[in-house]
């Protein structure tokens, strides 16, 4: 569904008229990664929620709670300035895709006091943007000069928006219906200070949301139309269209790369199978060199030359393969180390997939490819996708705890994040998370946070619902990458271990 920039006029409106004096009551980070603000508004709450970095970027209305958990800094500086404070109303640039909503506060001296949350709805380019005045605050994503050429959105700095192209641009949506004059006099019309709140066309094919705008688009007389209030009710419903089309790819995604390492599973054990009866057969090459030796010690019983070469012909053969069973047998370790270590990455794998969310599942993916022999993809390459921080929890004593939900944050939290000192911890003998448990001084680990950082492990683990999980917990300093292993496979050594009962962050 297009959202040009009268659509996002209409969206600031819509804000305007709903929630003009509600209070901000507080401000999170949803479970799918969105941004969301709790507004109390005529005697209900509501969930703002704001989607920067989606395709398209989207500012939708939906009822629920904001979870309980520790946010990232853009979030928590967020909620630290706008909690409590009085939504004043939406402005939209026009022109462009850009939201302007003002939050005032009084203070005990009768001073008012206000910040701006700036959203850039712009595909490929969305940002949250929280300013005091026009100077930036926070920002859900900062950049540089060097980063971007033509602005900057950094801490302390004067905002600048992005340069606007036109800011009489004709939507695309519009041009395809009208011909240029009546497109000029919709976008004079719609464009003005005052956005019109009449009902929007909502157009459908089988049932499924094609486009919603503020006039009608004859281009779309082949699908059906509605009056409908809300454009930003659209927006939800366009957001869970397409949640529900990603979800499907996903869940093809994860079957896939599911058949994959039943597959891997499959051959690998089979091959392992192999070892073991060859190693059966070299087992037994003493029989054959007892046979052997047999022959020869009976040669001068034989009545003739030609039996007795031809008994020490069939001699030499049995020596042969005995002396090519005994070399086999290094041969055949090597190949059976390498081929458990392989099982047992499948099988991390095979964890990781049904564990990953769909957001997730990339990790998985790529993580695999190493069972191809396949390179991963290089890290220079990964940071130009947004890096999803770890978990990460603080336990009563001051200690942080973090968690890897993936094989490449789990190869994150413990190469990247983990320090020589700090204690690492994992499921003995099974497939689990990796998790660092540190301290910002220099006092000795107690038991409470060994035992509480052991029952996360162990809850994000395989062994999740058993009733007691042994989990090995050594310095981060004896942890080392398996060569040429998938992300997160790694070798520990000198470790102790703790028996717990799984469980969540406290």
């Amino acid at each position: 569904m297009l959202t040009d920039w009268l659509l996002i006029r209409r969206a600031a409106a819509e804000l305007q008229a709903r929630f003009a004096g509600a209070r901000a009551r507080d401000v999170g980070r949803l479970p799918d990664g969105r941004t969301a603000i709790a507004l109390w508004a005529k005697g209900s709450e509501s969930l703002l929620c704001v989607d920067a970095f989606g395709s398209p970027p989207l500012v939708t209305v939906e009822a629920g709670e904001l979870p309980v958990a520790v946010e990232p800094g853009f979030v928590r500086a967020l909620g630290a300035a706008l909690r409590g404070t009085t939504f004043l109303g939406a402005k939209a640039r026009r022109g462009d895709r850009l939201i302007r909503l003002e939050f005032g506060s009084r203070s005990r001296f009768g001073v008012t006091g206000g910040y701006a949350l700036i959203l850039e709805l712009v595909p490929r380019f969305g940002n949250l943007v929280l300013c005091k005045g026009e100077t930036i605050v926070a920002a859900l994503r900062e950049f540089s000069l060097a980063e971007n050429g033509t602005r900057a959105v950094l801490a302390g700095q004067a905002y600048q928006p992005p340069p606007l192209r036109d800011a009489n641009a004709v939507p695309r949506a519009i041009a395809e219906s009208y011909d240029p004059a009546e497109a000029s006099a919709i976008v004079e019309r719609f464009g003005g200070e005052t956005m019109p709140l009449d009902e929007i066309f909502v157009y459908r094919r089988a049932g499924a949301l094609v486009q919603a705008h503020v006039v009608a688009l004859p281009a779309l007389a082949d699908a059906a139309m509605t009056r409908e209030p809300s454009l930003l009710a659209c927006f939800a419903e366009a957001r869970a269209g397409a949640r529900a089309s990603q979800a499907q790819k996903g869940d093809q995604r994860r079957a896939a790369l599911q058949k994959k390492l039943r597959d891997r599973e499959r051959k690998t054990s089979g091959e392992l199978e192999d070892i073991a009866k060859r190693r059966l057969r070299a087992a037994g090459r003493d029989a054959i060199r007892t046979e052997g030796e047999a022959i020869f010690a009976t040669l001068h019983d034989l009545a003739d030359d030609a039996a007795r070469d031809e008994a020490k012909e069939r001699a030499t053969g049995l020596f042969a393969r005995y002396r090519k069973l005994g070399a086999s047998l290094p041969h055949l370790d090597e190949r059976e180390r390498h081929l458990r270590d392989q099982l047992e990455a499948v099988q991390t794998l095979q964890w990781e997939a049904e564990r990953a969310s769909d957001a997730e599942l990339g990790d998985a993916i790529e993580a695999a490819r190493s069972l191809d022999g396949r390179p991963q993809i290089a890290p220079a390459t990964r940071q130009k996708k947004k890096r999803r921080e770890p978990l990460e929890f603080r336990l009563a004593s001051g200690a942080r705890v973090v968690v890897g939900r993936t094989p490449l944050e789990n190869a994150d939290v413990t190469f990247r994040i983990g320090r020589p000192d700090d204690l690492w911890f994992h499921v003995q003998n099974q497939p689990s998370a990796h998790v660092i448990l540190q301290r910002d001084d220099r006092d000795a680990f107690g038991e409470d946070d060994i035992e509480a950082a052991a029952a996360l492990a162990a809850y994000h683990s395989k062994a999740k619902t058993s009733p007691k999980v042994t989990v090995d917990y050594t310095l981060r300093k004896h942890v080392r990458k398996r060569p040429a292993a998938a992300p997160g496979l790694v070798f520990y050594t000198n470790p102790k271990s703790v028996a717990v009962t799984p469980r969540p962050a406290p």
